[in-house]
């Protein structure tokens, strides 16, 4: 009885934490992936900060001098907040990526005595690979 009570809490924390699971981004298509992946510059606090400024100015928070003409504390403020977690998701952070078995397909050529040869394969194990975000 025991055993059946723990098993239902436990069924009853997985449920909840796949209600509370978001809906995966799709998938791009790889050729459309890597047009696009070419063309992001990389992560910049200093363009971050000044559209946080810009926000702040929109929604009525100062981001002017102060009145006394001493720098506005709380544009430096952001900056250090921003720079501090573009740098924590440069240097923390680790892309992984899972490579299916079978998909990816290599073909080979060659030659021996017997004359040309030609193979193809592809990964038979599930494969992951780590990188750097920039």
């Amino acid at each position: 009885m025991l055993k059946m009570a723990m098993f239902d809490k436990i069924i009853d924390l997985m449920n909840s934490v796949i209600d509370k699971m978001k809906t995966p981004a799709e998938t791009l298509p790889t050729l459309l992936l890597q047009a696009v992946a070419i063309q992001r510059p990389g992560l910049s606090p200093s363009k971050i900060t000044a559209n946080v400024i810009s926000n702040n100015n929109t929604i009525g928070i100062p981001t002017g001098t102060n009145p006394d003409g001493s720098p506005n504390k709380i544009n430096e403020y952001t900056y250090n907040v921003v720079k501090c977690i573009v740098d924590a998701i440069k240097e923390d952070a680790v892309v992984q990526v899972a490579i299916p078995s079978g998909s990816i397909v290599v073909e080979t050529t060659g030659a021996n005595a017997g004359g040309p040869l030609v193979g193809t394969g592809t990964n038979i194990i599930n494969t992951t690979v780590k990188g750097i975000i920039r």
